[in-house]
């Protein structure tokens, strides 16, 4: 346990520091300054577990102090006991208004000032690592939403991201008329690859062709997700049908460098299908798909923009 004792006197800091030693390190800097910095007022760290605080100091007043502590947010659960020679109800009044959890009166019996030190400590352990805890949660909870929006095999964003994203983009699209461009995009004789090579080839590929995509797309807003199977989706944010096919051009460029094996293609390595349509059609989703569709049907490796 450590232990600040902020007091102008030499000898209370003597009396206090031989009271407390047996509990915890004492630690009484002759000045005030030194008090800062064992409260990293400008490091924001400080490893103490109690401050006993004189009311009443020639330098600054120990009320004034203790409000500077409670500014800053890193000593918000460290307890602080204030040290008086009175009694008087109106100053102690205002010591708990600014922040502080008990008090003791000069001189207090050794056993008493011990115990009401320990209780203080013990109360910021308790604080903190309720904090610790409430932090943890908080970032368990943030970890377990980004898991359930990723696609655990290609760590893309999965369906159900894609579908939170989809529903936004088409409100803003309503709102500001900027267009947005969904590319649908299917790998070509996928079950022929899983067939001829085994499903783990088949999952390595999924991931390969992924970061393919991924990397086609430079712009943070552009959202890639696995929409299921061997199936890819690309939500453009304020993009044009033009911008999109750039995008759909990197991407055939990417795979072609990629030169993914594919034993059972009539080019011998992966290819995809892929289909455009703008926020100007009234069903976004239904018109990459068409166009996806078209892709296909005109020998795959190829882009398609809906009618």
């Amino acid at each position: 346990m450590n232990i600040l004792v902020i007091d102008d006197s030499a000898l209370i800091r003597a009396i206090l520091t031989r009271t407390l030693t047996p509990i915890g390190a004492v630690h009484a800097p002759g000045d005030l300054q030194g008090a800062r910095d064992l409260l990293g007022f400008h490091s924001g760290q400080c490893d103490m577990d109690v401050v006993l605080l004189d009311l009443e100091m020639p330098e600054r007043d120990g009320l004034s102090f203790l409000r500077d502590l409670r500014a800053h947010p890193h000593l918000a659960d460290l307890s602080v006991i204030m040290v008086t020679s009175t009694q008087e109800t109106e100053r102690l009044d205002d010591a708990f208004a600014a922040g502080a959890n008990d008090y003791v009166t000069k001189p207090a019996h050794d056993n008493v000032l011990r115990a009401r030190t320990l209780n203080a400590a013990r109360l910021t352990r308790a604080l903190r690592a309720a904090k610790d805890r409430e932090r943890d949660l908080a970032a368990a909870n943030v970890q377990l939403e980004q898991l359930s929006l990723t696609d655990a095999l290609t760590g893309l964003a999965n369906r159900r991201a894609f579908d939170q994203q989809y529903a936004q983009a088409l409100a803003l699209a309503q709102r500001s008329r900027m267009p947005s461009t969904l590319i649908m995009a299917d790998i070509d004789h996928f079950k022929r690859f899983n067939d001829a090579l085994g499903h783990p080839a088949g999952d390595a590929c999924l991931q390969q062709v992924a970061a393919v995509l991924q990397r086609s797309c430079h712009r943070r807003t552009d959202l890639v997700a696995r929409y299921g199977g061997e199936e890819f989706a690309l939500l453009l944010l304020d993009t044009d049908l033009r911008g999109a096919q750039e995008v759909a051009g990197r991407i055939h460029a990417a795979l072609e460098e990629a030169a993914i094996p594919h034993p059972d293609h009539p080019l011998g390595r992966v290819t995809l299908s892929l289909g455009l349509a703008s926020t100007a059609a009234a069903d976004l989703k239904g018109a990459a798909d068409a166009a996806l569709y078209r892709a296909k049907a005109q020998g795959r490796n190829t882009t398609a923009e809906a009618h």
